[in-house]
């Protein structure tokens, strides 16, 4: 089961662990039993290996690539002739 952040405006922030199957946008507090909503956090990643994170952070950029530098398909070209079913290859 994996661990979800809930707010509630009396109590502050807390975690819990909740199944799937359950509802995900509401819970009730377990100190004052107020219905909260659910926030959404990044994993952690201060305690990452720094190759593995500094990865992840430039995997979120998105690269400029010229249309020649881009990589030549190896995808074969059909001839709609030949090949009258050109799912199969």
């Amino acid at each position: 089961m994996p661990k979800y952040t809930f707010v509630c405006q009396r109590c502050g922030e807390y975690d819990i662990w909740k199944s799937m199957n359950s509802n995900l946008q509401e819970d009730t507090c377990p100190e004052c039993s107020e219905v909260t909503n659910r926030i959404y956090k990044s994993f952690r990643t201060n305690q990452m290996d720094s190759k593995l994170y500094n990865r992840i952070n430039s995997g979120m950029t998105p690269k400029l690539v010229k249309r020649e530098n881009l990589p030549k398909s190896n995808v074969k070209q059909l001839n709609r002739n030949r090949n009258p079913m050109p799912w199969t290859l």
